[in-house]
């Protein structure tokens, strides 16, 4: 009779190769590293996992599923100009302490993006289609003008947030996403909102206090305007 896997072990397997891919990179980890860091033998691995590659696979398939949480259209569009640019931003913020969190994983995708390509061009397909519907929706509700085109909106505000996550990626210490994030929802409303929406954006701006610029010592805000 074969023996029964242990779910609390195929967890730490999870985690364990999230470190040890991280550290070794996926063509330099070995299975037994990896069954070592879970503090289970090489042949338990086995009974969860056929190899290496399965592994990481669901890794992977397994970060860009939480990934694509983050980005679920909800049932009911904020109306308000205010709710918008409220979630707007919560979500953002939300969105990049994750990948902050989650940048070692980040770094497994690059060095595999060739052979797991086809899951993450379907991430970012599901997240095209949803910023679209956002703005069809958004449209409707007077917040964004009736001539954007959504298709090419939505690509542009994914290309962006790709660059903002690669440069994620290359900072050393916790990155002022706030900055980042202000001034990117502000070039896209003040891009294809309507006058409402970038009225209610203005006025966002005022009530925000301004801060101080460690690089040039100049006071501005959160969003450039």
């Amino acid at each position: 009779m074969s023996r029964p896997a242990d779910p609390t072990a195929k967890i730490a397997l999870l985690r364990a190769a999230e470190e040890v891919f991280a550290d070794k990179g996926v063509d330099g980890a070995k299975v037994e590293d990896i069954a070592r860091a879970a503090g289970i033998s090489k042949g338990a691995f086995y009974l969860h996992f056929e190899s290496k590659e399965a592994l990481l696979r669901q890794v992977v398939e397994s970060f860009l599923g939480r990934m694509s949480a983050q980005f679920t259209l909800d049932e009911k569009t904020p109306e308000s100009a205010e709710a918008l640019l409220s979630l707007w931003l919560s979500r953002d913020i939300e969105s990049f302490e994750f990948l902050w969190q989650s940048r070692a994983i980040l770094g497994i995708l690059e060095s595999c993006a060739g052979d797991y390509r086809y899951l993450v061009d379907a991430f970012r397909g599901e997240c095209r289609n949803t910023a679209v519907r956002w703005i069809a929706l958004l449209k409707e509700n007077g917040l964004v003008r009736k001539d954007v085109d959504a298709e090419l909106t939505a690509l542009l505000m994914n290309g962006a947030y790709n660059e903002l996550v690669t440069r994620l990626l290359t900072e050393r210490s916790h990155p002022e996403f706030r900055g980042w994030l202000l001034t990117t929802r502000e070039l896209f409303v003040r891009g294809i909102g309507t006058q409402k929406l970038i009225t209610a954006l203005e006025k966002d701006a005022e009530a925000r206090p301004s801060r101080v610029n460690g690089t040039n010592g100049k006071r501005h805000e959160g969003a450039h305007r």
